[in-house]
């Protein structure tokens, strides 16, 4: 079992501080992902995929965000967008008291890879990356999840809600994923700056969901975590 940052007491956790442990921060979102997923689908992959790589590394997982920078969604009813600066200063504040603190290795693992989002949490990474001696390390699980387009079942243009992200909530928690399996594309014209995602984007996902399956999901769940394991070790 992975060990929660935040079930621990004082004691425990300077204890566990003497082995000089990886703290793993979950970002996810609150947004819409097509009427078969829930608006927390991001969410429930971040905070699975920090703990399977803490149960692999001895780590410890820190309370998830559960907001993020979703702007582009914001049409979509049940999208909950927080600011760029909102995001930053959050992540730069938790990473600040980790280090306060002691903590010398952190991940943070975000499931939601909007560029504004993930823009954010680097920022915030780069602007402590110097406090102290402190290896730090921020992704997207999708960055690895998305090296399976093209491959099996995996359409190369899948994106938001489509096989691979309905596969790894069918994996995960196939009571919260609907019966209807929709198919979407993105037909934003090119370089178009919009607020109106839903008039491009009718269903709410990129991609074909009718040929996800939790045993793909298990799969695709499964390469992320050996990736990420993979990616962890080498740095820390």
């Amino acid at each position: 079992m992975a060990l929660a940052y935040d079930e621990m007491s004082f004691e425990s956790f300077e204890g566990e501080l003497k082995g000089d442990p990886i703290c793993i921060l979950p970002v996810g979102a609150t947004e819409e992902h097509g009427k078969h997923l829930p608006l927390c689908a991001d969410s429930t992959q971040a905070l699975y995929t920090a703990r399977a790589l803490a149960e692999r590394v001895k780590g410890l997982v820190l309370p998830p965000i559960s907001y993020g920078v979703s702007s582009s969604l914001k049409d979509f009813p049940g999208t909950l967008s927080i600011s760029f600066d909102a995001l930053r200063l959050i992540v730069r504040d938790i990473l600040k008291e980790l280090i306060r603190n002691g903590v010398r290795k952190i991940v943070v693992i975000s499931s939601h890879g909007a560029q504004a989002h993930m823009s954010a949490i680097r920022t915030a990474c780069e602007e402590v990356a110097d406090l102290g001696d402190v290896k730090l390390m921020a992704l997207c699980d999708y960055e690895i999840a998305y090296r399976l387009r093209g491959t099996g079942s995996i359409p190369i243009d899948d994106g938001h809600g489509g096989v691979v992200e309905t596969s790894r909530m069918l994996a995960l928690a196939p009571d919260l994923v609907g019966e209807a399996r929709p198919s979407g594309k993105d037909s934003t014209p090119s370089f178009l700056v919009s607020r109106h995602k839903r008039r491009y984007m009718t269903e709410g996902i990129i991609g074909e969901s009718s040929k996800a399956t939790a045993d793909l999901g298990k799969q695709i769940n499964s390469y992320v975590i050996e990736e990420l394991v993979k990616a962890v070790r080498a740095v820390m």
